[in-house]
């Protein structure tokens, strides 16, 4: 673990001197807005695409193909990253105030009665088998979840993690819980300086699965562990988006699939070589997907 936090130390300089530039500061706020909304949204079932997100944040554009409360979906989180990129501007202190403001935003237009409020009702999570707390423990699990905070916001990344997962380990909200903690989480990263966690549709099954390995098994070192490889992978992501002195030829560049059939193994492989740093993305899209080079 220690080889993969020294990488993101090494890549947090990097993208901040990246970032230093005013325009490709701008670029970077702009993509995040609606990456984040269709990556968090579809992790919890939204389908509009990611094009159909970006339509909808910069155009105001929808398609009576998909039921409205997607687009309202995506326009509120889209809206509460704003917010997020404000109170970071402003330094202001992160506390109760601004979580419940975050969850505002993402549930305004969809359940106004518990937008901005602590559930007074239980909940479950869908396929888990998580015990989530009582309702009326909320209040006080919030309380000991802020005082902790306080204690260990300066323990960066960890401490962003590691509140991501405790808040969504008591799940205060009746609904809109991992769109909230997820954004907060990313408000933390950003403050510090480091790129958000982006959880791609295809991580849902393992990003759950970790989460539920905390919250039954109290095992946490699987959880820190992908968090910190997906958090690695999103800076990659973004420093290669902005690297001007990339020399591949966007022409030679094959998907993660065709470089696979190159290789002659299967796609899981090449994921595979990615994470343990056998082979090196040549570059990205501008959605972020992994593209290589025969080189």
């Amino acid at each position: 673990m220690q080889k993969l936090l020294s990488e993101i130390e090494e890549n947090k300089i990097k993208l901040t001197k990246t970032l230093k530039n005013t325009d490709n500061k701008n670029e970077f706020n702009k993509w995040l807005k609606t990456e984040l909304s269709y990556t968090s949204n579809a992790i919890e079932g939204n389908t509009l695409t990611r094009k159909e997100t970006q339509l909808v944040i910069e155009e105001d554009l929808t398609s009576s193909s998909k039921p409205l409360k997607n687009y309202i979906e995506a326009v509120n989180h889209a809206k509460a990253f704003c917010k997020i990129l404000e109170i970071i501007e402003s330094n202001s202190i992160i506390d109760e105030k601004v979580i419940l403001d975050i969850h505002k935003i993402i549930l305004t237009g969809l359940d106004d009665t518990n937008a901005g409020f602590y559930r007074k009702c239980r909940v479950r999570i869908s396929g888990s088998n998580t015990i989530l707390p009582n309702p009326l423990k909320v209040p006080e699990l919030m309380e000991e979840f802020y005082k902790w905070l306080s204690e260990n916001i300066d323990n960066e990344p960890a401490a962003a993690i590691m509140a991501h997962l405790k808040f969504v380990t008591i799940h205060p909200f009746a609904d809109g819980n991992g769109r909230t903690a997820r954004l907060f989480m990313n408000m933390l990263l950003l403050k510090y300086g480091y790129a958000p966690i982006i959880i791609r549709p295809t991580d849902r099954k393992k990003y759950l699965s970790v989460i539920e390995n905390y919250q039954t098994k109290n095992n946490e070192e699987v959880y820190i562990k992908f968090m910190l490889r997906i958090l690695n992978r999103s800076m990659k992501i973004i420093i290669n988006m902005f690297d001007v002195e990339a020399t591949y030829p966007q022409s030679e560049l094959m998907t993660i699939s065709k470089y696979a059939k190159y290789k002659k193994v299967p796609t899981s492989t090449i994921r595979y070589w990615v994470e343990t740093g056998k082979v090196k993305p040549a570059s990205y899209t501008n959605s972020g997907y992994m593209l290589f080079s025969k080189d």
